[in-house]
């Protein structure tokens, strides 16, 4: 038995809860909505997941969000347990302090006095944790699309140190209008559908998600083998076209993990949908794996959810695997390196060892191996 192990997990996604998510893969019955987001020129309506019943990108709508989540895996918890569990939140949603302030004078529709309310992302995890009775010990991680992911690693650290017994990961996004604007500005976003890995595909489609898991050293059917994180990068957005950033960071977490790529029953992509992070990420998984590997994506699903989408992607793939499949790539058609083909159908599963992949602004990369045993 591994020394950390992944005992329960959540999720809230815009196709609705853990079990709603489930079906909605499985069924491949997706609901998508649209946003309005600014460009240099004037507004535009974009794809958007969106949660079915709104969260106002309001400091104690989220909070509230985020601690109901939280709930249903503190019930089952016992008050002696709780009080060794650390809360550990990854989110790229920049503190709502600095958010509102810039919003106020930034938006002529918005212009208006400002006051800071004096509610970041990481006091929420205080003040859960107080709610809640958790382990005083809280923690906010915020890399971009590597937030949560690098959380769970985090509380990987943690336990393993003894400084708690348990950690809920939580990972956190919802409808922000600056960061919608700020990824249109860049023109990364499409104005159709997210196509992984496709010679179509023209930009990512942004989505809400609040995810949290449970670990620790309990015995479970899921463990955490191994991860590795690191930041390198071409450019603020992207590393080079080759791969070798992302190839480094594969190699290593499966060192860490101690297996080889022939041990990998799947690989999670990353697959933004963009032109560059796409092509780079295809270019490692060919420099680290044979053309047999089966590799899916996920965002199609749900949408980029940003710092929420490592621990949104890790209960997800649970979540599949439990159910007995790996879950194939929506809306791929024409490869952009032919012998590579993302999954096209659903895949019979129900153990194994995978890899998940994110890759993040900035060059923050990270890579971990999960394992689900046989019995």
């Amino acid at each position: 038995m591994h020394s950390i192990n992944i005992l329960d997990y959540t999720l809230r996604s815009s196709q609705g809860n853990t079990l709603e998510t489930l079906q909605s893969i499985k069924n491949i019955d997706i609901n998508i909505s649209y946003k309005e987001v600014s460009t240099l020129n004037d507004a535009v309506e974009i794809p958007y997941y969106l949660f079915s019943d709104k969260v106002e990108d309001d400091a104690n709508e989220i909070k509230e969000a985020i601690k109901k989540l939280v709930e249903t895996i503190t019930i089952k918890l016992t008050p002696q347990q709780r009080a060794k569990t650390a809360l550990i939140i990854g989110t790229s949603l920049i503190d709502k302090n600095i958010i509102d302030s810039i919003e106020s004078s930034v938006y002529e529709y918005k212009k208006k006095p400002y006051a800071s309310s004096k509610k970041s992302i990481d006091s929420f995890a205080n003040e859960i944790s107080k709610e809640l009775e958790l382990n005083p010990f809280t923690m906010t991680i915020s890399t971009a699309c590597t937030s949560s992911i690098n959380a769970v690693l985090e509380a990987r650290n943690l336990i393993n140190s003894g400084v708690v017994e348990y950690a809920i990961v939580v990972g956190v996004e919802i409808f922000s209008q600056m960061m919608s604007d700020g990824f249109s500005s860049m023109k990364l976003l499409s104005t159709d559908i997210q196509r992984p890995f496709d010679v179509a595909r023209d930009g990512l489609v942004l989505g809400e998600a609040i995810a949290a898991v449970l670990v620790g050293k309990d015995s479970s059917k899921w463990s955490l083998r191994g991860g590795y994180s690191n930041c390198n990068s071409l450019n603020i957005t992207s590393v080079s076209s080759s791969g070798e950033e992302y190839a480094e960071v594969m190699d290593k977490a499966m060192s860490f993990a101690k297996v080889t790529a022939q041990d990998i029953t799947m690989l999670k992509a990353h697959a933004t949908s963009t032109l560059t992070n796409d092509m780079s990420e295809i270019n490692a998984i060919k420099k680290v794996f044979a053309s047999d590997v089966t590799f899916s994506a996920l965002k199609p699903y749900v949408g980029h959810t940003l710092g929420a989408c490592g621990v949104l992607e890790l209960a997800m793939i649970m979540s599949c695997i439990d159910d007995g499949f790996i879950p194939q790539t929506l809306n791929h058609k024409d490869s952009i390196i032919k012998e590579y083909t993302p999954l096209q159908e659903h895949k019979a599963c129900s153990c194994g060892i995978f890899m998940l992949n994110y890759f993040g602004f900035g060059g923050n990369n990270t890579s971990v191996i999960i394992q689900k045993e046989s019995k």
